[in-house]
């Protein structure tokens, strides 16, 4: 659903990070915490794209910045502290999207077996959830205990 309205759109990311924190409070299968990490590097690569642009807006509009008592050069301080902290914020999302694609990458990496299946899994007696999934929702062939990482598969939801 497309909004010309930002103050709408923010609302309305603060409100679905908000139902993620609490859908993540306990993850019943951990080859979920994949896709969340994904999803997150997502959400962090674009909050440094609204952030980089709320900054330019700042920037650009110093000039018309008072404070609340009509005075231009207060006003003008805090837009030009606001940028500070907005430029900050915008190194800090960077530097936060490397650590979650490094995440990812070995997240991605990993076969996850059934906590009551460890020993047999360890020797190559059963298949990982996650692969067993990959395959229910992909309609790939079974090839076999180790053979899926979470990188490597389609997403499916």
């Amino acid at each position: 659903m497309e909004t010309t309205n930002p103050q709408h759109d923010a609302e309305d990311a603060a409100e679905a990070l908000r139902r993620l924190a609490h859908s993540t409070q306990q993850l019943d299968d951990p080859a979920d915490t994949y896709w969340v990490i994904t999803d997150l590097a997502a959400v962090v690569r674009r909050l440094e794209q609204v952030t980089t642009q709320v900054q330019a807006a700042h920037r650009d509009n110093v000039h018309l910045a008072h404070d609340d008592q009509g005075k231009a050069s207060t006003g003008q301080v805090h837009a030009l502290t606001a940028i500070e902290h907005l430029r900050k914020a915008v190194e800090l999302f960077g530097r936060a999207y490397v650590s979650l694609d490094l995440a990812m990458g070995h997240s991605g990496a990993i076969a996850w077996y059934p906590a009551t299946n460890t020993t047999a899994a360890a020797a190559g007696g059963s298949r990982p959830r996650a692969q067993a999934r990959h395959a229910r929702h992909e309609g790939d062939a079974d090839d076999g205990p180790g053979m899926f990482t979470g990188r490597a598969g389609k997403r499916s939801r």
